[in-house]
């Protein structure tokens, strides 16, 4: 069994002093509340480059907060690209709204003006331009055709913080900038999220929600704490090929599931019985978000070495194929190496025998859900959705140049040259 040199499918990203830090907080008693949300707001925006930022507990919450910042009238459409994920037109959906689903460029992933154009109507209210797996969507051109339009724009930065297009951060763009600080993103702090507006009516909006919004009790901010520094650990390279790569070589011999989460219709069934409310970032949250701010550049930097590493790898292959960049800003907070569907799984399982570990995406089609069908309209029978395709490698600085040669020798061995 390989053992050395092995690749996690996802590594956590807690920058160095995380644990003291935790620590320091638990013993003075601020890990709800405390001076570091304020500090975190204002650093973050500067970093960004806008007037104002607001934390919430989840991204998903920082969505919410977004949404309800805007104000825009219940019923109105919000367009979404088709290729997403679910949880967040099901939260516009929850809210009053009523999602509509452009199509996306098949080899980015993103939609851009003329996908989108094809959607706007009169009952249209808002877009959410995303920018998907750290490569950003053509944003100055979708928020062109929103302003002609007058509707709305809500950038989705999930995959995406740090990214710059001509100099300026992804998020500054449109009305509101979106992003995401879970542990499997590229900035997380123990969970959380945010918004940015230059909009100081939104702006006003949402220090009202906020001012309103509930802070998580202590046990539950400690319980996601504790949870996400374990994972943080169980995904060093070294720890994981001895504790969860050898479960997983045993689940793939005995032919059981390999530890995948919920997705699409499963992950919307468990999400819909909730009540989705705003909820306030935390003292805790915000004081490993300072932390993340002195490295996230660096640490963006790495991914794309690596992702280049990978890539050259690659060259020339048929069956499958890497992500193609459209910007030298991109950041791959995930690697999505695109398959024949019925083929995907065979290079799972080729890798993971060889030390590789990969995860089937968490980004849906949405037209193929029947949450979203009424929304998303027919589109042909027996269609595959696009995660079919898509296997995600991780390529975080923590993994060595070599581990990234060998993983790109082992695709080469799967799918040889044409």
């Amino acid at each position: 069994m390989t053992l050395i040199g092995t690749i996690p499918r996802r590594c956590v990203n807690l920058p160095p002093g995380t644990f003291l830090t935790l620590l320091n907080c638990i013993s003075k008693d601020v890990v709800r509340e405390g001076p570091a949300v304020e500090e975190f707001q204002t650093s973050f925006a500067e970093w960004l480059g806008v007037p104002s930022v607001f934390g919430a507990f989840t991204g998903r919450s920082a969505f919410q907060l977004a949404l309800e910042a805007l104000d825009l009238e219940k019923g109105k459409e919000i367009i979404f690209p088709v290729f997403t994920f679910p949880v967040i037109p099901m939260v516009a959906k929850m809210l009053g709204y009523k999602p509509v689903f452009a199509e996306v460029d098949p080899e980015t992933f993103n939609s851009g003006p003329e996908q989108i154009a094809a959607k706007i109507n009169d009952r249209t209210g808002a877009v959410v331009a995303t920018h998907l797996f750290g490569q950003p969507c053509p944003i100055r051109e979708i928020v062109d055709l929103a302003r002609k339009r007058k509707i709305r724009v809500l950038e989705d930065c999930a995959h995406a913080c740090g990214v710059r297009v001509d100099g300026k951060q992804v998020g500054t763009f449109g009305d509101i900038g979106v992003f995401s600080f879970a542990e499997g993103k590229n900035m997380p702090c123990f969970g959380g999220g945010a918004i940015a507006t230059a909009d100081e009516t939104i702006a006003g909006r949402a220090r009202s929600v906020l001012s309103g919004a509930p802070i998580p009790e202590k046990n539950v901010i400690l319980g996601k704490t504790f949870s996400i520094w374990a994972k943080w650990f169980l995904t060093r390279p070294s720890i994981f090929a001895l504790t969860a790569y050898p479960v997983l070589r045993l689940k793939l011999l005995l032919g059981q599931p390999l530890m995948d989460s919920a997705v699409g219709d499963e992950l919307l069934g468990e999400f819909s019985g909730s009540a989705p409310r705003v909820t306030r970032f935390t003292n805790l949250q915000a004081e490993i978000g300072l932390l993340q701010l002195g490295q996230i550049d660096d640490f963006n930097e790495g991914a794309r070495r690596n992702a280049r590493i990978l890539t050259k790898g690659l060259e020339g292959l048929t069956d499958v194929r890497a992500p193609r960049s459209t910007t030298d800003d991109h950041i791959y907070v995930y690697y999505p190496l695109t398959i024949a569907p019925e083929k995907r799984d065979d290079l799972r399982r080729h890798l993971l025998r060889r030390g590789f570990d990969s995860k089937i995406t968490d980004m849906s089609d949405c037209s193929a859900l029947e949450t979203f069908r009424e929304s998303a309209g027919s589109r042909g029978e027996g269609r595959i959705p696009a995660e079919a395709s898509i296997l995600e490698i991780c390529v975080y600085p923590v993994i060595s140049e070599r581990s990234i040669h060998r993983l790109a020798q082992a695709i080469r061995e799967w799918a040889p040259v044409s």
